[in-house]
């Protein structure tokens, strides 16, 4: 097959030229079938920045959604911190739509002040606005799906950040193909958004050589070479030299996250049975277990059922870490009535009268149980 020289010219192996277009095509179809992440005729949210990774999402499921039908949306946000730079990625974003013809919906926060105003990290506030943005496109358009740009090279940096932050098992599944969209700790509902991933299975090199053949242009954030971050610092310094000395890591890693993607899978399902066996109380924002029943479980079984309960109240996303589960199952274990432990995002634990309760401190009131 003779390569164009226009192409070539740029710089592109031989390789990309041929190959990326075709191997992330399929790739992404093999990730929706096989996580049931689209249906035909849906409008889909695309969630882009401008990056290669987004970029390359919506090129391709622009060019698919002429066989399956979809209705594309773009949803950018702006996240107030890298000033003309961020403004310009809001224009480039809006005129790549432009010439797709694809609807863009842009929107905007001081995330830094949501930072302060909601005591957290502004990555944590970043999510959190980014996320409700979604969900009001999401919601404007009638769509239950948002598409992320993740690529299997997120998943592994993920799984490593999560390992030296200090995780589960839970957190060796890195990313999620598909999870349900929350805002503030809550799940959309009754109408569940879901955010979906097709690139799960395509490498940030792929999406890349994809970006490259398609001329793409996409926009570089600066502050992704800033290796005072750490997941800057797991993507430049400590992979290139896990990749040295191991060889092919990031598969093996990527492996690994399917392993206990599937093994989480089961094993949280047997804890929401049990929950379902001890529980005591459910209803405004508020979940409650039998003490004894609770302890009585294998080890593993107590994180997750109390991990589940968690969930029930904030939803899958939340910022509760397997530090603060196993602080919580100490005192359930050690105090059999009047006690108490206070989690992130408003939550507090109270052990009453051999009943373990978890409450929304916005639901609270003066007659605790």
């Amino acid at each position: 097959m003779a390569i164009a020289p226009s192409v070539v010219a740029e710089g592109l192996r031989e390789w990309e030229y041929i190959a990326a277009p075709e191997a992330i095509t399929h790739k992404v179809k093999e990730a929706i079938e096989r996580f049931q992440m689209l249906e035909p005729n849906e409008t889909v949210i695309v969630g882009v920045s401008g990056g290669p990774d987004s970029l390359t999402l919506l090129h391709v499921l622009w060019r698919l959604s002429r066989e399956f039908n979809w209705q594309l949306v773009v949803a950018h946000f702006n996240h107030g911190l890298r000033g003309e730079e961020a403004d310009a990625d809001e224009e480039f974003v809006k005129s790549f739509c432009q010439h797709l013809q694809i609807q863009c919906v842009a929107g905007r926060a001081d995330v830094r002040a949501l930072a302060r105003e909601q005591k957290l990290s502004v990555a944590q506030a970043g999510r959190r606005a980014r996320y409700r943005f979604f969900a009001e496109v999401a919601q404007k358009f009638d769509s239950s799906k948002v598409a992320l740009g993740h690529t299997a090279t997120d998943v592994v940096e993920t799984m490593l950040l999560n390992i030296f932050r200090g995780t589960g098992t839970d957190g060796l599944q890195g990313i999620p193909p598909v999870a349900p969209l929350t805002v503030h700790g809550q799940v959309q509902s009754p109408n569940q958004i879901w955010i979906v991933r097709p690139l799960i299975l395509c490498w940030r090199e792929e999406t890349e050589a994809y970006a490259r053949v398609y001329r793409l242009q996409p926009r570089l954030d600066r502050s992704n070479l800033d290796t005072k971050l750490p997941r800057n610092w797991i993507r430049l310094e400590l992979l290139p030299l896990l990749r040295q000395k191991f060889g092919k890591v990031d598969e093996a890693l990527r492996r690994l996250s399917e392993l206990a993607r599937d093994e989480s899978t089961f094993l949280n399902q047997l804890a929401e049975e049990q929950l379902a066996k001890i529980q005591v109380h459910y209803s405004n924002g508020k979940v409650a277990v039998n003490r004894d029943a609770l302890l009585a479980l294998p080890k593993a079984l107590q994180r997750r059922v109390f991990r589940c309960m968690v969930e029930k109240l904030l939803g899958p996303l939340n910022e509760v870490s397997l530090e603060h589960v196993e602080a919580a199952l100490k005192v359930v274990e050690r105090h059999p009535s009047d006690a108490a432990y206070h989690l992130p995002q408003q939550l507090f634990m109270q052990v009453t009268k051999g009943i373990v309760w978890l409450i929304q401190l916005e639901t609270k009131s003066a007659n605790l149980p």
